[in-house]
């Protein structure tokens, strides 16, 4: 389908023993990137008002979630270094209400941003979720609009949908925004692919074929309303039969709106 950033223990360990900065474009990467299973479909915002593009220097970087007026939802190793510390927030810019990653909408400047306190990268990826603040308030329309949070995780097989400016089977950088269905999976069945100590309960899986790279911090939705934040995959592009773990929402939830009110209020 289209994207996502799965976010690769094994690269990310690299990346900090080297004192990279933590680029999701090399986070996901395990074996040969053609391996991916991607499959999604041009995708009219209006469809996915919620979707935002988070832009580093000008370019996409990283996929976020619309949570108010001013609050945007994303992963946290979208916005931390290797050493999980907040990037400046004066490189990232936010873009809204376009189906096209470098235009239309309109481009709104960070004004700060936060990241869960006990995010980590090594030895586990885990709440991997962060909150920007934006400049100023967002203008509200049939292309802009928040999205509720879930109030509990769906079953095992339900349906959820993706979407993403992230790599597609034939582009490292699609313009239109990518989306796609996928299925919940329950944690033993994720665990089953990733191990018991990586899917905590700050995370929810879901089957391939998903995102990859500059998916990460877009959104996971089951009947409209956001269940997970795009973390992390193993393999590539979610081959087959891997899931792709998300930051779990419903867990998150408290962490979401008491953090939120603060900045609102800064």
């Amino acid at each position: 389908m289209f994207s996502t950033l799965l976010v690769l223990l094994s690269v990310a360990t690299f990346s900090c023993a080297l004192h990279l900065p933590v680029d999701p474009k090399f986070l996901l990467k395990k074996g040969p990137i053609n391996n991916r299973v991607i499959g999604g479909v041009d995708t009219p915002i209006e469809t996915r008002p919620w979707q935002v593009s988070l832009q580093r220097q000008g370019s996409h970087y990283c996929g976020g979630v619309i949570y108010s007026k001013n609050i945007i939802i994303t992963a946290a190793h979208c916005v931390c270094d290797v050493n999980a510390n907040i990037l400046d927030p004066k490189i990232f810019d936010v873009r809204v209400g376009s189906s096209t990653r470098n235009n239309g909408g309109s481009v709104i400047k960070v004004a700060k941003t936060i990241a869960h306190d006990r995010f980590t990268l090594d030895p586990i990826i885990e709440y991997d979720i962060a909150l920007i603040l934006l400049s100023s308030p967002l203008e509200m329309g049939s292309t802009v609009k928040a999205i509720p949070l879930a109030e509990s995780v769906p079953n095992d097989g339900a349906s959820a949908i993706v979407s993403g400016w992230g790599w597609t089977a034939t582009e490292t950088n699609p313009l239109y925004l990518q989306s796609g269905n996928v299925t919940i999976l329950s944690r033993e069945k994720c665990a089953r692919v990733h191990g018991d100590e990586s899917i905590t309960k700050v995370t929810v899986c879901a089957s391939s074929p998903g995102s990859c790279h500059g998916d990460s911090g877009g959104p996971l939705v089951s009947n409209d309303k956001l269940v997970g934040i795009v973390s992390y995959g193993v393999g590539g592009c979610f081959p087959p039969n891997i899931p792709g773990v998300y930051a779990n929402v419903v867990e998150l939830r408290k962490w979401i709106e008491k953090e939120a009110t603060k900045l609102g209020s800064t």
